[in-house]
């Protein structure tokens, strides 16, 4: 039988603070904010306090670097979701899965979700700062994939009103979200419905401003709204 590889130094310093991030997110959604602090995340991780500024230099740096992390795992995810979504553009239920992962994400994750919102317009938050930064990479992707699905992009004009589109996009799943937390909306299939029924406007958007050619794009495009319409 194999000797199990010890750790170099580096690599046990690296899952002593992902030991660290996990025990804090842990006692964020269970106990709230107010209950993070060094001793409380050290003793919850089962190290030693000092070990904790080894790693991070206070509460907020923690905060920051968990933030970091959950906002990179979250673009990722939803990163693979859009790219499924886009091999199928009219396949609507991976458009229905495009919406339903964050929502499980933001479900699964409540109290961090809500110190995310409330830090977002905060300029002195390490929090915040992470909270801006996925919100603006959110609102790149969302811009993107409108593009490759369509969307007229040719000037700065057209632009601006994808980037509207991203935003809404934006807003309405952090507002519903907020609404399932609270237990006003229950049903996360039910959110989802909504989300997708609000892509139907952009979508007219989309048709009315293709350009018509010869016009045989003209009615590629009505194909296209046809068959979108169909798989709804």
């Amino acid at each position: 039988m194999a000797l199990a590889r010890r750790l170099t130094r580096k690599e046990a310093k690296e899952v002593t603070r992902r030991r660290l991030l996990r025990a804090a997110l842990e006692i964020l959604n269970e106990q709230g904010e107010t209950d993070v602090s060094a001793s409380t995340v050290s003793r919850a991780a089962g190290i030693a306090q000092p070990s904790f500024y080894e790693h991070f230099r206070n509460k907020n740096e923690l905060l920051r670097a968990l933030g970091d992390e959950l906002f990179r795992v979250m673009r990722q995810a939803l990163g693979d979701v859009r790219r499924t979504a886009l091999e199928a553009p009219n396949d609507t239920e991976r458009l229905r899965e495009q919406f339903r992962r964050p929502l499980e994400l933001i479900a699964a994750n409540p109290a961090w979700f809500r110190l995310a919102l409330r830090a977002r317009h905060l300029t002195s938050s390490p929090l915040g700062h992470s909270s801006r930064e996925m919100i603006g990479n959110t609102r790149y992707d969302l811009v993107e994939e409108l593009i490759q699905r369509g969307y007229p992009h040719d000037s700065p004009a057209d632009v601006r009103r994808l980037q509207m589109v991203a935003d809404g996009y934006i807003a309405l799943t952090e507002t519903l979200a907020l609404g399932h937390l609270s237990g006003r909306y229950p049903d996360l299939d039910e959110i989802v419905d909504m989300l997708v029924l609000f892509t139907h406007g952009p979508r007219d958007y989309r048709t009315a401003h293709q350009p018509a050619g010869n016009g045989s794009a003209a009615g590629q495009t009505a194909q296209q709204r046809g068959a979108e319409v169909e798989a709804e």
